[in-house]
């Protein structure tokens, strides 16, 4: 739905930038790892760009979507259609979880699979006109778990995340549909979690092929920061506690968004960031997927231009 110019958008976005570094809800931060172009130099040298996505307590308390907008890039890059996501736990054992957030993110992406909440991406597509594609949102999409206990840094950094998705590549195998998602343990996050972001999705290359990844930290020790992550957003469903609702909170956030833009900043992003990045904090709820609920915050709806918790006829 066009309602404003790209381009107006565009330039908005990077005098925000300039101006501010990151506009308050906008998850383009550090501002020096975004707007690098397509097939600039620093892009064909594979320098990540990652999108992050805000934490609450980094902006304020109560976020309202002002114009929860996000348009198709006028670079037409591509979406993920049939999506898979593989999950990586880096070095979890030697570092304990205790709140149990590596069962929990299995579960949750086990079932995600064909619900009303996942057919919010289905309004998204890559190409235009009569060749238009959809993101399609089928019931099984994980593609399986792996422990990789060799060491993490104290601090890595999106570099080192960047490598430990190429690892899972290798180990799980190259899916062109993949999103590799990347579990740091407790107290080995980079720089600024819980204080500035709580996650964030990426890309890297294997070999010239796309690699979208995704970097979820230990969403517990958020707290520990100054910001928590949407722990305690609202009373917790039966399948997990209120300590660990910012693990699928965010979780969800980067599935979306991972798949609508993965190649980042040349898909579905805008002056307000990407689909998930309007609704931050708006309309936590417990969502049903299947017979199990977890908790979500709401999406952009292309359709209303709104933040909804569901799309569609899936339950």
């Amino acid at each position: 739905m066009q309602k404003f110019s790209w381009f107006a958008g565009a330039v908005a976005v990077a005098g925000a930038i300039a101006i501010a570094g990151c506009a308050a809800r906008d998850a383009t931060v550090p501002p020096t790892a975004a707007g690098i172009p397509p097939g600039s130099a620093l892009r064909a040298a594979n320098v990540h760009r990652p999108h992050y996505a805000l934490a609450v307590g980094a902006t304020s308390s109560v976020i309202v979507p002002l114009f929860p907008y996000v348009p198709y890039s006028p670079d037409h890059g591509p979406v993920i259609v049939a999506p898979k996501f593989y999950l990586v736990f880096w070095d979890y054992k030697k570092y304990g979880d205790a709140n149990h957030l590596e069962p929990l993110l299995i579960e949750y992406t086990k079932v995600m699979g064909a619900s009303s909440h996942n057919d919010i991406e289905t309004q998204y597509y890559e190409g235009s006109g009569k060749k238009k594609t959809y993101i399609t949102n089928p019931a099984d999409q994980f593609g399986g778990t792996w422990d990789d206990e060799s060491p993490i840094p104290k601090t890595p950094t999106d570099a080192d995340v960047a490598a430990e998705a190429l690892k899972a590549v290798a180990h799980f195998g190259y899916d062109p549909n993949g999103v590799y998602v990347v579990a740091t343990p407790h107290k080995h996050s980079e720089a600024d979690f819980g204080t500035i972001w709580c996650s964030y999705h990426s890309e890297t290359y294997e070999h010239k092929k796309l690699v979208p990844y995704a970097n979820l930290p230990y969403m517990t020790d958020a707290s520990q920061n100054g910001a928590k992550c949407e722990a305690n957003a609202v009373k917790p469903p039966s399948d997990e506690s209120g300590k660990d609702e910012g693990m699928t909170i965010y979780a969800g956030h980067e599935y979306g968004e991972s798949i609508s833009d993965p190649d980042a900043y040349t898909a579905w992003w805008g002056p307000q960031g990407e689909i998930g990045d309007p609704c931050i904090g708006v309309d936590i709820a417990n969502d049903p997927f299947g017979k199990k609920s977890y908790t979500m915050q709401s999406m952009v709806s292309d359709a209303t231009e709104t933040c909804v918790q569901s799309y569609g006829s899936s339950s």
